[in-house]
Order: C-alpha cells, then sequence, then structure tokens
C-alpha cells in the first residue's frame, strides 16, 4: 500500500516541479522582455545660447558674419550663437538701454570709436586671456585696451575713408577727378542731372554722419576744439554749398554708407566718400560699372580718418561660452574671412604683411591709413559724435541756426567738461 501511495504520489509530484520551474521561467522571459522594452535614459546636455548683436548692414558682411557663427554652432554642441541685426543709428541707445535692464547680449561687435564709453558702463568683460596683444598692429590695439590697461575688445579689422567716384559719368562730363575740396565741389555741381546726384553724405544722426565729416574739418585745417572757427565754418560751409546747389540730395539725411554704396553701385551717385572695402559690394552689384578710388579730394597731404569693428563680451550670464567664440573668431581662418569678404585691412602683424604684399589696392590703402587720425578715444565720444550728426543732419536740410556752430561748439565743451567733473 505504501509503494502503491508513493506511486500515485510522483506524477503529482512532478507536475508541482513542472509548474515552478515554467513559473520561474516566465518570470524570467517577462523581466527580459521589460529589460529590453524599457527606454534608455539618454544625459542630454543643457545647450547654451548666446546672443550676438550687430550692425552690419552690408549684404556680405551679414553673410560672412552667418557663416563663421555656422562653423562656430557645428563644431560646438553644447553652445548656440545666434546673431541680432540692430541698425547703426540705434545700436548704442539699444545696447545701453538692454544692459540697463539686465538683458545685455551676450555678444556684440561693436564700433572702435565706441569701446571706451561701453567699458564705462560696465558692460565690457576683460579679454586678456583671449586676446594676444602682440599679435595685432598697435593701432588696432588702441580701442581695444581699457584705462587701466585691460584688453577688452578683439580687433576684427580695419578701415579708412577713401574717394569713390564713377570715371564714365566724370568723363563724360570731361571733369578731371577732383584733387581738393573745391575742385570736388565745381565737379559735383558739373555731373548734376534729374537722374544723377554729383555727391553723396552720409547725414542720418549716427556715428557714420561725423566719420565721414571729420577729415572735411582736419583738411580745412580745423579741430573740434576750436569747431567755432573759419576752418570750422568752411567745413561746414562746403556741405551747405552742396546741398544748395543741388548736387548734394536731402535725402542724404536718411541714407547710411550701405545705402550710398547701392546708389553708387547702380550709377546713381556720381561721387562719395566711402569706407575702403566697399568695392567688393559694388562690384558685386554691378560688375559693368566703370569706378575708380583715390586718397580723399583734399590736396596733397590730405588726412583722412581710420576706422574698423571690435568684437567684445558683453554680457556676464555665459561669459565662459562667449569666451569661446572670441577665441574662434581670433583664428587666423577666420580673420582671413573678415577681411576678404569685408574688406578689412588686417589687424593682425603677420596677416597684414601676406595681404598688402599680395594685393596693390590694399598697400595703397595701409600707406593712406598710416598717416591717418583716430576719433578720440574716449568714453564721452558718442555723444560728442551724436552733436556732430545732428548739426550736419540741419545743415543739409537749410535748418541750422546763423549761430550753429557757437551752439556746436558749446555743446562739445559741456559734453567735454562734465565727462572730466565725473572722473
Amino acid at each position: 500500500m505504501q509503494r502503491d501511495k508513493a506511486m500515485s504520489d510522483e506524477p503529482i509530484l512532478r507536475k508541482r516541479v513542472s509548474g515552478k520551474r515554467a513559473g520561474l521561467f516566465l518570470l524570467c522571459v517577462m523581466l527580459l522582455c521589460s529589460a529590453c522594452s524599457a527606454p534608455k535614459e539618454e544625459k542630454t546636455k543643457e545647450k547654451t545660447v548666446l546672443e550676438l548683436w550687430h550692425y552690419w548692414a552690408r549684404q556680405d558682411s551679414r553673410q560672412c558674419l552667418a557663416g563663421m557663427i555656422q562653423e562656430f554652432n557645428a563644431m560646438h554642441e553644447d553652445i548656440e550663437v545666434r546673431a541680432n541685426y540692430i541698425a547703426d543709428e540705434d545700436f548704442k541707445k539699444r545696447l545701453v538701454l538692454a544692459a540697463a535692464s539686465g538683458e545685455t547680449p551676450d555678444l556684440a561687435i561693436v564700433d572702435s570709436s565706441d569701446v571706451q564709453y561701453y567699458d564705462k558702463a560696465g558692460i565690457l568683460s576683460d579679454l586678456s586671456e583671449e586676446v594676444n596683444e602682440t599679435e595685432y598692429l598697435s593701432r588696432a590695439m588702441i580701442s581695444c585696451r581699457a584705462k587701466d590697461g585691460r584688453i577688452i575688445g578683439l580687433p576684427l579689422g580695419l578701415n579708412c575713408l577713401i574717394f569713390y567716384y564713377n570715371t564714365d559719368i566724370l568723363k563724360q562730363a570731361g571733369i578731371e577727378p577732383p584733387e581738393t575740396l573745391e575742385e570736388f565741389v565745381r565737379a559735383a555741381e558739373a555731373v548734376t542731372t534729374d537722374q544723377i546726384s554729383g555727391c553723396a553724405f552720409p547725414a542720418l544722426q549716427s556715428e557714420e554722419s561725423s566719420f565721414c565729416f571729420l577729415p572735411i574739418l582736419w583738411n580745412y585745417g580745423g579741430s573740434l576744439a576750436q569747431i567755432d572757427s573759419p576752418a570750422g565754418e568752411e567745413a561746414f560751409g562746403f556741405l551747405k554749398q552742396l546741398a544748395q546747389n543741388g548736387a548734394l540730395s536731402e535725402d542724404n539725411v536718411n541714407m547710411t554708407l550701405s545705402d550710398i554704396g547701392w546708389e553708387f553701385a547702380n550709377g546713381n551717385i556720381a561721387m562719395a566718400f566711402m569706407t575702403s572695402g566697399y568695392e567688393y559690394e559694388i562690384r558685386k552689384e554691378n560688375p559693368s560699372l566703370h569706378f575708380a578710388m583715390a586718397k580723399l579730394p583734399c590736396g596733397e597731404n590730405a588726412v583722412t580718418v581710420s576706422g574698423g569693428e571690435v568684437l567684445a563680451v558683453t554680457g556676464p550670464e555665459h561669459e565662459v561660452a562667449a569666451r569661446e567664440f572670441v577665441k574662434f573668431m581670433s583664428e587666423p581662418a577666420q580673420a582671413k574671412k573678415c577681411q576678404d569678404s569685408m574688406g578689412y585691412l588686417a589687424a593682425r602683424r603677420d596677416m597684414l604683411k601676406e595681404q598688402i604684399g599680395r594685393d596693390p589696392e590694399k598697400k595703397a590703402y595701409w600707406d593712406y591709413l598710416k598717416q591717418a587720425k583716430l576719433r578720440e578715444i574716449e568714453a564721452y565720444w558718442p555723444s560728442l559724435s551724436m552733436e556732430i550728426a545732428e548739426s550736419i543732419n540741419r545743415v543739409i536740410l537749410g535748418q541750422d541756426a546763423p549761430d550753429e556752430l557757437k551752439q556746436l561748439s558749446e555743446r562739445i565743451s559741456r559734453i567735454r567738461r562734465e565727462n572730466y567733473e565725473k572722473e
């Protein structure tokens, strides 16, 4: 009986064992399936977005900047630079207001004459570790150095004011390219028609107006410190005469250098003062245009003004990432792109030597720029520059006061006095 019972229990035991094994097998399968189907948690690093402000209206300049930004972004998975265009006449105000409200962009491309102004406003970061000043021309570094010696900007390139003229228009009128300001006035009058303006001058209330006016003042023997003088009268009288005889259109009060460049390229302007480098855009816009460039028509020893642009770190929130972009832009490859597409003279010593060695046109610019004057490297310059631009605007429109220069002189003196008192 015992044996029969044991024999009868054996199948039951086997069933229990096999049932347990089946349960364990099913549990393992479920666990494996669960492990396979569970989504993997990928650690994605949050991207730092940098906002860069600039005022470059020229198409070539904007395309070049966009290309360099695209290259930088492709090289950095955790950083993305985004460009934001601000019109030149609004740029300074917008940047300072943004800083006051705590919404400063991370980076900004600024005019070399405005660097001290922004630094005094407490906007610019120290870039002494990112910029090796021994690689750059001393002329390029003057505006990039703070009063206490800190380097607060990366020079992108240099330019100067030169004389552009349409050779066909002058030839058809039987006029030789002018070599003095007096000859310039007569030539502008002679070639002016209903379709063609004899000359153009940026009279929008911006830095460009002052930049173009200063060499006229200097070549008449004047200075801003003595603007209310016979030389100052001659300089403003130059613009006034051109406007009164119709050679300089009132439309100029709404025109930037970029606007003038476009009109010149399309044969609507016979002569203009523009920065070196505009020839690239003119040739691209109208390859068949016949034009030439020369020193300003201000006599044998014509003096010009030099300028350029500077890249600065302007926001503290993403300063480490912003410095990476400065390092990238300081590389020779990026500097070459700037000078090739924007018409800059190189700010780097080694690149300038190579540039003027292969390009006679650039060598002529450099020879001229070496003798050029700088605008005042002072924090008060933007305020002073705006006063000059406003007087230029009124003179061209015929709205200047009888004592316009006396009033301008008083405003200039007040700006300087207030600045020295604050210091």
